[in-house]
This record gives structure tokens, sequence and C-alpha cells, in this order.
């Protein structure tokens, strides 16, 4: 690894960088850097994992993956609690990846180990047979910041990251009223892309190459270039970008929203891997893009909207 490399990673809770130069080739090339990545980035910001709509009920209990680590994350009555997913016995998975289901406790499938949803270990089986000094408190499971925002799940494995609305500024200030009641999940898809996970990233937050790249796609949606709004805060990029009259006579807009929202679309870039949109229809979504190797990376995509107002695909 290169000492420029190594010192662009030094602090990853501080994501400005020399804005004057480009990352060297090395930064999207070197295998060495993805658990550096992984331990100095990943691991110290919010990761966005589901809805409120996945774990509906009490006891709705579902897994994530997050940083390269599973995490469990359970509903108590109206709050989150997430932990390890990793019984502190004899280190077997609590649950399985892409389990969603109601339960009254958490189990351990290996050896019956039972622990509440405040992670305190509550019983044990043929716990007679165990040495004395033996205590259920010793053995708690290891718990996971989570946090929500307007319904959106995000969690932590550093407890020294911001809150998360203050670190998602200044999105919950400009999405108001873009979640209603009525919004449901129109799409949930995954799948990998062969490039390097800040390649990826970096071309969502491009808007230099819309012009020229996306005259029929995007440029009807976000208007001339010379309109675009460019807002840059410590953890999160603002694009915003007035519709063109032409979109706004063809689509149907939220009309609870502020001029300024009915008549913009919102786009984001969150450090260090999750791009968002907004559109006055009352489409939103988050692109999470995660490191698989050095040259690839998973999308994994949740588009949000109204029915009767947002188009449906």
């Amino acid at each position: 690894m290169t000492s420029a490399v190594a010192s662009l990673l030094t602090d990853a809770r501080s994501p400005a960088l020399d804005t004057h130069r480009f990352f060297e080739a090395a930064m999207y090339t070197d295998p060495d850097l993805l658990p550096i990545e992984m331990e100095r980035i990943f691991r110290r910001t919010w990761q966005y994992v589901g809805d409120l709509s996945d774990l509906p009920e009490p006891g709705m209990v579902m897994t994530a993956q997050v940083a390269g680590l599973s995490v469990v994350i359970v509903r108590d009555g109206d709050r989150l609690q997430a932990f390890h997913n990793v019984c502190p016995h004899r280190a077997s998975p609590l649950r399985y990846d892409g389990e969603v289901a109601c339960v009254k406790h958490l189990v351990c499938p290996y050896h019956g180990w039972v622990f509440d949803f405040d992670g305190q270990l509550r019983g044990t089986p043929f716990q007679s047979r165990f040495p004395e000094g033996f205590c259920l408190e010793d053995f708690s499971l290891k718990p996971v910041r989570v946090e929500q925002w307007n319904g959106f799940i995000f969690v932590s494995l550093d407890d020294a990251v911001p809150p998360l609305v203050e670190f998602l500024h200044p999105m919950p200030h400009d999405l108001q009223g873009y979640r209603t009641p009525a919004s449901t999940r129109l799409l949930r898809q995954q799948y990998v892309v062969k490039c390097n996970w800040k390649n990826f990233h970096d071309n969502t937050l491009c808007d230099y190459h819309v012009a020229i790249a996306h005259r029929t796609t995007l440029s009807p949606l976000q208007g001339p270039v010379r309109l675009y709004e460019h807002h840059f805060g410590q953890y999160v990029n603002l694009l915003y970008t007035p519709t063109p009259m032409d979109w706004r006579s063809r689509h149907r807009t939220l009309e609870h929203l502020g001029e300024r929202a009915r008549d913009g679309f919102f786009t984001y870039g969150i450090f260090p891997n999750l791009h968002s949109f907004a559109l006055p229809n009352g489409i939103c979504g988050w692109i999470r893009i995660d490191p698989v190797t050095v040259d690839t990376c998973q999308l994994n995509i949740d588009v949000y909207g109204v029915p009767g107002v947002s188009p449906d695909r």
C-alpha cells in the first residue's frame, strides 16, 4: 500500500479530503485496502439497513449485513434493539441471514441459550451442570447502535458516530413530507456491478456528465446544468435540480410539499457508500453500495412511493 493511500485513511470520521486533486489509482485497485476500509470507514459510520415496515409488530426480528458483520435487529415494543448476531457462548449465529420472524425471545439454535430483547441472558438448558460461579449477567449479547429516521433504519458499529439525524443533515429538514402514512416500498433489488465501490459512488455523485451522457434520460428530469445547486456538508452532499415545466405537467406531485420540494429533485451522496433521492411525486429511495472485492460491489436498492401519486415502476 502506498503512503498516500494510508494517509487518506487515518481518520474515517473526518471524510473531508483534499478536493484539489483526484485519488491515485491505487485507491481503486489495491486489494489490501478492503479490510482497512471496512475497519476505518464502514464500521465507523451509519449504514442503512431497511425500514420499519420490515418489522411491523413487536417481537419481529431480522438480520442485516453491516461492514462484513451480521447484525440482528428486533422491534422491542416501540423501540428498536440491535446486537451482533453471535451467541457469546460458542459463537453460533442467533438468526440466519435473510430470516424475518416474530419471536418472544432470541434463542441460540446451537445450545438453546435464551436472551431477552435487551440482550440479557435469561436462561440456559442444564444449568445445574455448570461450574460454580457461572453468572447469566456475564454472557449478554454485544449491542449495536440502531436508530431510525422517518421509518428508515440505520445501524452503526461505532459508539462515537454522531446521532443519525445529525449525521444525515440536511436531509431530515429537506425531506419533510415525502414519507406519508400511505408510503410503501415499490422496489427492492440487489445486483453486483463489476467495479470498485468507490467508482460506482463517484458516478452517482457526478452531475458533470449528465448533460452529455444522459441527454434523453436524466436531463428531462433534472433540467439544464446551469440551474443545478450544490450544498456540501460534513457527511452529506446535496444536489438540487429544478424539474422542467414539461416534466411537472406530466406528473402528479405531493401537494403538501413546500414550493422548493414541489419544483425540484433532491439527490444526496452520504458518506461513505449511500446515495439517496427524492422526487416531487413522492418517489424516494436509497442505493447502498457494498464492497465485495476490489473490483466488484453489490448494489442494494430500495425505492418508496405513495400509491395514487407515485408511478409504480
